[in-house]
């Protein structure tokens, strides 16, 4: 099999799981996940609202899960793990969700995005871009964007630091699509350089120079005092020879 063809298996199981997930955890507030092999099997970590709804009672949907990612999708000794999302306004896919739903109960297209982006940028988001495209309101088709901060479009930065989602609304004119990015604030992006402050003395370091500099202005005196006394020795010796 070529290595192209090896590619495109890859991807499109990656998609149905993706899907899958999706449809079975939409209730629970799914975010996304992140699958890595370990040397005991597989680790799926699960990003979810409310992480109750994924575990189940007494841990039965949970395993109910593991079976279905060990035989649909063949992943060696699935090792589930569910992570809460503290902040769900910096989670793409959840806040895509939330305006297709929305939309879906009438809420027209212009209030719903400018109110996403208001509650993205209050959750501290560096940058925002939500897009509404498909028939919003009528026949004709047509985009509205709702853009605000500083966003990654290009390179390696766009995929990785950027949190993207993705979502479909149902209305009664058609279908309407909506794609969300979100710029995290804690990122740190490669052309950002930062040059650390000087460190200034500790009080403890400091206390030593400040003595020593007393003990040299003290001795600096002294030596004085000790040649004003050396002058008049010198003067009674020369008024003593004058004499002799």
């Amino acid at each position: 099999m070529p290595v192209e063809r090896t590619f495109i298996k890859l991807g499109l199981k990656h998609m149905e799981l993706e899907e899958f997930l999706e449809r079975e955890l939409g209730r629970a507030g799914y975010g996304g996940a992140d699958i890595r092999r370990i040397p005991t099997g597989t680790r799926v970590a699960l990003y979810a609202e409310r992480p109750g709804m994924v575990i189940g009672r007494k841990g039965k949907s949970i395993k109910h899960l593991t079976d279905e990612l060990a035989q649909k999708f063949g992943l060696e000794n699935p090792q589930i793990e569910v992570v809460e999302l503290t902040k769900p306004e910096l989670c793409a896919p959840v806040m895509a969700k939330r305006i297709a739903f929305s939309l879906e109960r009438g809420i027209s297209a212009r209030r719903v995005g400018y109110g996403a982006m208001r509650r993205i940028v209050n959750a501290g988001a560096r940058g925002v871009e939500i897009v509404i495209s498909g028939r919003i309101s009528g026949e004709r088709t047509r985009s509205q964007r709702f853009y605000r901060g500083y966003l990654s479009k290009a390179g390696e930065p766009a995929e990785k630091l950027v949190s993207h989602g993705y979502a479909a609304a149902k209305l009664k004119p058609g279908i309407a699509g909506v794609k969300v990015l979100i710029m995290p604030p804690d990122v740190s992006l490669p052309d950002e350089i930062k040059i650390p402050a000087k460190e200034a003395p500790k009080p403890e370091e400091a206390a030593p120079a400040m003595v020593a500099g007393e003990k040299k202005a003290e001795a600096k005196p002294a030596e004085g005092e000790q040649a004003e006394e050396a002058k008049p020795e010198e003067s009674e010796e020369s008024g003593d020879t004058q004499t002799q």
